[in-house]
């Protein structure tokens, strides 16, 4: 809520955005509008991914292309699938040998690669407010090209704080990559991270701490550090430590798992109504430690353009 005398003075050059700012009130909104409408969404995401310094070649890549059609039908409720087309790698040069594990995790990413085109995901999820400061998902279906289950997340953000506490849990079964919708019973596994978020003033960069189970069986812990900018654009990195996996021999006593990740968004124009991205990201490829699953729908993610952090970081642009 704003004052009406200070946002006139500003207006008329004789006030500025931090002298409104004073006076208004930050305050939880009263909710939706009683007539929900429906909405659809479709985005493509054109992406290169990259290994360096592989024991048998200096870059090992992979490109393939994702659509994605996601839906609203109703208030929280969320539906969404998205197909991959794979068009090029050279991973068969990936060492999948250098972290055995019992069962692989994602050193047989070759076999999903050599795909022409595949589901990469088909899931549903609830979003709910149970209570002031919390928010809950529920999620079912397949979640990546590799791992399909059921999930469930809640997320703990006061209103006006720089930081939030998070909890995921994942019950998950391996895909496998000759049949698309098919999940292996035999292979189930259990993953989960306890999450702590921190915002910079303005929350251009975020830091965050996760603590848990990776999809290998191993136990660790990541960090990760996101900068957005001006337009959309947001550079990633994470550095991981796990134990090892299941079944695996670690000679160093632990692994490490890292990577850097810049999306750029673009928005073809004229008749064709998708949003799009851009993404390249170098990181470690085909290991079976310290692998995260790859949640579509992460709360946070899903309520930062939303909250105080981006409303102060965009506050002096207020009478722009």
């Amino acid at each position: 809520t704003l004052s009406r005398r200070e946002v006139e003075r500003a207006a008329r050059k004789r006030g500025s955005p931090e002298e409104i700012g004073r006076t208004a009130r930050v305050e939880r909104s009263a909710g939706p509008p009683p007539a929900w409408p429906a909405r659809v969404a479709l985005t493509v995401a054109p992406t290169v991914e990259a290994s360096l310094f592989e024991q048998s070649a200096p870059l090992v890549q992979r490109t393939y292309s994702d659509a994605v059609l996601t839906a609203e039908p109703l208030r929280g409720l969320v539906l969404s699938g998205g197909l991959r087309v794979n068009a090029g790698h050279n991973l068969h040069f990936l060492d999948t040998n250098a972290i055995p594990a019992a069962e692989p995790v994602r050193s047989d990413l070759p076999r999903y690669a050599d795909r022409v085109a595949a589901v990469e995901r088909l899931y549903g999820a609830w979003l709910a407010a149970p209570a002031e400061r919390w928010s809950t998902r529920l999620s079912i279906g397949h979640f990546e090209e590799m791992f399909g289950g059921v999930g469930a997340e809640a997320l703990y953000r006061p209103l006006t704080a720089r930081w939030a506490l998070g909890l995921d849990l994942n019950r998950v079964w391996k895909r496998p990559p000759d049949e698309a919708l098919r999940i292996a019973s035999e292979s189930g596994r259990n993953t989960g991270h306890a999450s702590v978020y921190w915002e910079a003033a303005g929350a251009a960069t975020t830091g965050v701490l996760r603590l848990g189970r990776y999809l290998g069986g191993d136990w660790g812990g990541t960090v990760e550090l996101m900068r957005a900018f001006d337009g959309g654009i947001r550079l990633s990195a994470h550095l991981t430590w796990t134990e090892g996996p299941e079944g695996g021999q670690s000679r160093y006593g632990g692994r490490l798992d890292q990577g850097i990740a810049l999306v750029v968004p673009f928005s073809p124009g004229g008749s064709w109504p998708p949003d799009g991205r851009l993404a390249t990201a170098v990181r470690t490829l085909g290991r079976d430690a310290g692998q995260r699953l790859r949640q579509p729908l992460p709360l946070y993610d899903a309520s930062v353009p939303a909250g105080y952090g981006r409303l102060t970081g965009s506050w002096p642009r207020l009478m722009d």
